[in-house]
């Protein structure tokens, strides 16, 4: 795809049994790997190809050290045009005859997390958005606690220390909890928090009666590392829980949370 005269790329998956003449509409998930990885590492652990959906894998530019990330990190400028990739994936994917278009859904790990949040937040045609070990930078921030009510799902271990689940002044990082309540803000959820065991090793906190149907859900991952939950390829140091598979817990939330 050409986004501002440079070439930018992704990987298409196409789900078991998809056919462009059975008249079939699918959800489609636009995934944002964590700075330093590539699109390919992304599908390879994050398993989203087991799920009934279009996914686009798409593969961020090389910032700061080398490494591939994305805007709404401090390792890219505007320069890249990140948002406008993003947008025009979103655009494509609408254009399809094959895509639902009340279902197209974002999400992302570490700084492609960050990323798919904050293209979330400014773009109309995104149902929900899905984060998980999410790098939030306030310097960077696009999602206020004001604007489009949007699901949320994000996913974060206690003992990430990448992106530690408390934040980092140093490194100008929101804490999850201080991430989560300017989404139950912007949502407008009117219910108490529910917390629930959704295994030995997650807790799971749920915001209902939001507006416009919208939702948000924190599990925190005891002792989790900067990882995948559910992988069982390797995605990053710490400790992977096999307590809960994102993959799957994603493809749920998004068949909860068309657009409205």
């Amino acid at each position: 795809m050409d986004v501002d005269g440079r070439t930018r790329t992704f990987i298409e998956h196409l789900p078991a049994g998809f056919s462009t003449s059975s008249g079939n509409k699918y959800v489609a998930i636009i995934a944002f790997p964590g700075r330093g990885e590539t699109a390919s590492e992304f599908e390879a652990y994050s398993q989203l190809d087991g799920v009934n959906a279009i996914v686009l894998y798409a593969q961020g530019l090389d910032g700061t050290g080398g490494e591939p990330s994305w805007e709404a990190t401090p390792y890219l400028t505007a320069s890249a045009h990140d948002y406008e990739f993003a947008t025009d994936l979103v655009s494509w994917l609408a254009g399809s005859s094959c895509v639902d278009s009340n279902r197209t859904d974002l999400t992302g790990k570490s700084d492609g997390a960050g990323f798919a949040a904050s293209v979330a937040c400014g773009n109309s045609q995104v149902a929900a958005v899905a984060t998980i070990s999410g790098a939030f930078y306030e310097a960077e921030n696009h999602c206020t606690a004001s604007g489009r009510p949007l699901a949320i799902l994000n996913m974060h271990g206690t003992g990430d220390t990448v992106i530690p689940y408390d934040g980092s002044t140093e490194q100008g990082l929101y804490s999850t909890d201080a991430w989560i309540k300017l989404w139950h803000d912007r949502d407008q959820c009117a219910g108490p928090v529910a917390d629930a065991n959704a295994a030995s090793d997650v807790v799971q906190s749920t915001w209902t009666s939001c507006a416009d149907g919208s939702e948000v859900v924190n599990y925190r991952i005891i002792g989790g590392g900067h990882t995948w939950p559910g992988a069982t390829v390797n995605g990053g140091p710490g400790v992977t829980t096999q307590s809960v598979d994102a993959a799957q817990v994603i493809s749920a939330f998004f068949a909860d949370h068309p657009l409205s």
